[in-house]
C-alpha cells in the first residue's frame, strides 16, 4: 500500500530522518562515560605528579586515591621505560595526551579507559612521563548510573514527543494533500457534459503544479477535439441531408417510372461520394494540425501545377475556357505532392464553377523562403468582407450552387500544414494567392 501512497511515503521518509537524528545523537553520546573517566583521571594524575621529576622517589607516591588502587609507570621524554611500581605485573603502555585533547571538538583517537582500569599520562618537570593507573570502579559505576538515568529520562520525554511528531506529520500531510484531493474530486466530474471544467491551480503545491498544468493542457486539447468532432458531425449531417434526401427521392421514383433517370441518380451518387471524400480529407488534415505535425515532404511546384492544370483542362475546354501558365521550373517546396496537387485542383475547380474567362496561373518568388502561385480569372471576384468566410467549411458563395463548401477549407488546411497559406488578394480581376515554403 505504501508503495503507491504519497502520504505514506512522505511520513516514512520523515520517520527515517527522525531515526537518523536519534542515531546521530546516540553516536555522539558513545564513549561519553569513558571520556569522563579519562578526564577525571587526568586531573587526578596532574595533582599527583605535577611537582615531580624523573629523579624523585616514586615509592612514596600514594597507592590508593578516592577509593581506587594506584600504580605507576615511568618513561623518559624519548619514550624509554625507566621504572614501574611493584603492584604491576608489567609496565603500562605509554599514552601521550592532555586534558585539552580530551575536551577538543573532534577527537581522532580513543585513549585507555574502556575496562575497569584507566591510565592517564602526566608530564613531569624535566619532560619525563609518568603513567598513572587506577582501578576506578567507584567513578565508573557512578558515571554509568548518572548517564543511564539521564538516558532513560530523555527517552521518557522523547516517546510522547515522537508520538506528537508522527501525529503532526500525519496532519501536515493531510493539509498538504487536501488541495490535490479536491482537485481529484473536481477532475472526476470532467466529461462531455462539462468539457470546460479544469483542475484548479491556485492552491496546489508547487511540486504538483507542472503535472496539473500538463493535465489541463491535455484536457484543453481533448475539449477542442470533442468540439471539433461535434462540429464535423453536425456539419456533415447537414451537408449530407439534402443530397441523401434527393437520392432517396430519385430511387423511390424508379418504382413509379418505367425508365429511371439514371444520369440524375448517378449525379447524386457522385455528389455524395465527393462530399464523403472531402470530409475524410479535411479530417485527415485536421488530425495533422492537431498533432502539431507538419508535412515534411518535398515537391517540384511547377510539375504539380502542370499536372493539376492538365487534369482540369478538358473541363475548362468543355466550357469554352482556357488555362494559361507562367511557371518557374526546378523550384522545390515543402509538402506532399499528392495533397498539394489536389489543393491546386480544388482551386481550379472553384474557378471553373464560380469564375469566368481565361484562368492565369503565375508563379513568383516573393522571398528566398516563400513562393507564390497567383490564380486569376476574369469573373466577378469575392467581396472583401466575404473573402475570409470563403475558407470556412461548408460556406459557399451561393447557397444554391452545386458545391459542398469544403474545397477552399481543405486547401487552406493543406497549405498551412505544409508551412504555407492561401487567401484572396484582389476582386477585379479575381485573384487568389497560394503561398508555399521553399526548400533550400
Amino acid at each position: 500500500m505504501c508503495n503507491r501512497s504519497l502520504r505514506c511515503r512522505v511520513i516514512i521518509s520523515l520517520l527515517v530522518v527522525l531515526m537518523l537524528g536519534f542515531g546521530t545523537l546516540a553516536f555522539n553520546f558513545y564513549d561519553t562515560r569513558d571520556q569522563l573517566r579519562r578526564s577525571i583521571m587526568l586531573i587526578q594524575a596532574h595533582e599527583i605528579g605535577s611537582e615531580l621529576n624523573s629523579h624523585s622517589d616514586f615509592t612514596q607516591l600514594p597507592t590508593h586515591y578516592a577509593g581506587g588502587e594506584l600504580s605507576y609507570t615511568l618513561y623518559s621524554a624519548d619514550g624509554k621505560l625507566l621504572w614501574y611500581s611493584a603492584n604491576l605485573d608489567r609496565p603500562r603502555r605509554l599514552h601521550r595526551g592532555t586534558l585539552q585533547n580530551e575536551i577538543q571538538l573532534i577527537r581522532t583517537t580513543v585513549r585507555s579507559g574502556r575496562g575497569y582500569v584507566i591510565n592517564a599520562p602526566v608530564t613531569l618537570t624535566d619532560g619525563a612521563i609518568l603513567m598513572v593507573t587506577k582501578e576506578d570502579k567507584l567513578e565508573r559505576e557512578l558515571i554509568g548510573n548518572l548517564l543511564y538515568q539521564r538516558t532513560v529520562r530523555s527517552m521518557l520525554l522523547l516517546i510522547p514527543f515522537c508520538l506528537l511528531a508522527v501525529g503532526m506529520l500525519y496532519l501536515l500531510m493531510r493539509w498538504t494533500l487536501r488541495p490535490i484531493e479536491k482537485a481529484a474530486e473536481l477532475a472526476e466530474g470532467i466529461g462531455p457534459h462539462v468539457p470546460n471544467r479544469r483542475i484548479p491551480l491556485n492552491k496546489l503545491p508547487d511540486e504538483v503544479l507542472p503535472l496539473a498544468r500538463v493535465a489541463n493542457a491535455g484536457l484543453d486539447r481533448l475539449a477542442q477535439a470533442y468540439a471539433y468532432e461535434q462540429h464535423i458531425v453536425g456539419d456533415a449531417a447537414h451537408a449530407l441531408r439534402t443530397p441523401l434526401a434527393v437520392l432517396g427521392l430519385r430511387l423511390r421514383q424508379c418504382s413509379d417510372q418505367e425508365t429511371p433517370n439514371w444520369p440524375a441518380i448517378n449525379r447524386e451518387f457522385e455528389r455524395v461520394h465527393k462530399l464523403a471524400n472531402q470530409l475524410l480529407s479535411l479530417a485527415h488534415q485536421d488530425r495533422i494540425h492537431a498533432g502539431g505535425q507538419s508535412d515534411s515532404d518535398q515537391t517540384d511546384l511547377a510539375r504539380i501545377v502542370r499536372e493539376a492544370a492538365s487534369t482540369m483542362l478538358p473541363l475548362f475546354e468543355m466550357h469554352g475556357r482556357n488555362i494559361e501558365l507562367h511557371l518557374i521550373d526546378d523550384l522545390i517546396v515543402q509538402g506532399n505532392p499528392d495533397l498539394l496537387r489536389e489543393a491546386i485542383r480544388n482551386v481550379l475547380e472553384n474557378t471553373l464553377y464560380h469564375g469566368a474567362g481565361l484562368v492565369t496561373m503565375t508563379q513568383t518568388n516573393d522571398t528566398t523562403t516563400s513562393a507564390v502561385l497567383r490564380i486569376t480569372d476574369e469573373g466577378t471576384g469575392v467581396p472583401p468582407e466575404s473573402q475570409e468566410a470563403m475558407f470556412v467549411r461548408f460556406r459557399k458563395g451561393r447557397e444554391n450552387s452545386a458545391g459542398s463548401g469544403l474545397g477552399l477549407a481543405i486547401v487552406r488546411r493543406t497549405l498551412r500544414n505544409a508551412g504555407g497559406d492561401v487567401r484572396f488578394t484582389c476582386t477585379q480581376p479575381c485573384t487568389l494567392e497560394m503561398q508555399f515554403r521553399i526548400i533550400t
